[in-house]
């Protein structure tokens, strides 16, 4: 059990620093930073929109725009409403009620005539239609678009039902573009010896989990046998890029892209244990427990790592390109989800163990021995760039995908317990502000 005075100390030290509107006592969830990046904004003098401002520089954290982007995406606001719509459903307050709804018209707003989404908005409050990723097409900003909305779908709320019926045209389009973008069969690629599905070398699998999760929300609410039979589909995709074993690099690893591994974004064991217990498919929750199990163990070994390109000759396995920076939030995530679904499905602890761990990167246990996360202010620092640079900026991305592993970590007593821990240890740096 953990030790009554680690609960204690805990609970003096967020007395002293936490926000006071933190939602329960002895949450490490901060949402002021997340809050100083919000803005609404008004169309046409009829309509508010929530937006999420991409970047934030320090030292002073004020608005950065980009000439060729804009301010906001559809990318960063889907982030905050899969966020806030797991916020709501464990408290279930008027300000977390109001961000779903004001984030939610942004993303509808911004929807295009063929189902897909623009992803940027300039100051001005026009759309970006010009970026080469801000054009509405089948892209990661089209398919957070989806996740969020999936995840309002899910929530049961009264006060929700008109939103959730406003919504419903726009899921149901993105639903049949996404049928009718997988509904052939994949052809094979090779790249330095290593076979990948075409589906894998043009979207990635990184694309291919978050549409997997999105569908997956979907099959809740509509178990439609098409929709099973898309996602078993897109999970035989997912697996025919895993690669190694027990013993062996990559050690069960989902290729990213190609034949290339990369941390951000990697969410194919997330899917494909999400899926797999929604689904009861033993095949789906094998082949996730495995990249959690083994890979993600090697990845703690290493103090993380960024990159890296298999290869193979002779009928052996080769590691080329080996990065290990930078490291970012968004490298995190993934694994913490992967590892506390893999706890859901099992009872292993040892699962939630790996959980917490890997939580204490944003408290000081990665290369660079910094503190990522300040939960006194809520800024999460955008990336180590090495084991001496911090980039101390903190933007949309990093800010909210810390939120939604916290989030996670705290729903979970064991992990909680394990991150808490370190988290004390390394308590005084954290209610520094920068």
């Amino acid at each position: 059990m953990f030790n009554t005075k680690y609960i204690f100390l805990l609970l003096v030290i967020l007395s002293a620093c936490t926000n006071p509107d933190t939602p329960s006592a002895g949450s490490q969830i901060n949402t002021s930073h997340l809050e100083h990046l919000y803005q609404e904004i008004d169309i046409n003098g009829n309509i508010r929109l929530g937006t999420i401002w991409i970047y934030s520089n320090a030292p002073d954290y004020q608005l950065v725009t980009d000439d060729d982007e804009g301010f906001t995406c559809v990318d960063d606001v889907s982030r905050a409403l899969v966020f806030y719509c797991r916020q709501y459903k464990r408290f279930p307050v008027q300000k977390n009620l109001d961000m779903i709804k004001s984030l939610t018209r942004f993303i509808m707003y911004m929807k295009a005539d063929n189902g897909y989404y623009y992803n940027f908005m300039f100051p001005d409050n026009g759309i970006n239609t010009i970026h080469l990723n801000s054009r509405p097409i089948p892209g990661f900003w089209s398919w957070r678009a989806f996740w969020g909305l999936t995840e309002l779908n899910l929530l049961d709320s009264p006060e929700l039902n008109d939103l959730k019926n406003q919504i419903q045209p726009f899921i149901d389009h993105l639903l049949n573009n996404i049928e009718q973008l997988f509904s052939s069969e994949s052809n094979t690629l090779v790249f330095d010896g290593i076979q990948v599905p075409s589906v894998i070398a043009e979207y990635g699998a990184d694309q291919v989990s978050l549409i997997m999760i999105s569908l997956t929300n979907y099959y809740q609410t509509n178990n439609f046998p098409v929709i099973k039979e898309l996602l078993l589909k897109l999970g035989h995709y997912l697996m025919s890029v895993q690669f190694g074993d027990k013993n062996s690099f990559p050690y069960y690893a989902f290729m990213s892209w190609k034949n290339i591994w990369h941390a951000w974004g990697n969410m194919s064991a997330y899917a494909l244990l999400y899926s797999g217990r929604i689904l009861k498919n033993d095949q789906f929750i094998v082949s996730g427990l495995n990249e959690v199990k083994h890979f993600y163990s090697y990845c703690i070994e290493q103090s993380f790592i960024h990159e890296f390109r298999i290869v193979r000759e002779n009928d052996s396995l080769f590691i080329k390109d080996l990065h290990q920076f930078p490291q970012i939030s968004y490298d995190i995530t993934p694994m913490i989800f992967a590892s506390l679904e893999a706890h859901h499905i099992t009872d292993d602890e040892n699962y939630a163990i790996k959980a917490g761990n890997l939580a204490t990167w944003y408290f000081g246990n990665n290369p660079a021995r910094q503190v990522m996360y300040d939960h006194s202010t809520g800024r999460t620092f955008d990336g180590i760039d090495s084991s001496t640079k911090i980039n101390y900026n903190s933007g949309a991305e990093s800010t909210i995908e810390t939120l939604l592993s916290i989030q996670v970590i705290e729903e979970n007593n064991i992990a909680k317990q394990v991150a808490m821990k370190y988290f004390l240890k390394m308590a005084p740096n954290l209610c520094i502000d920068r």
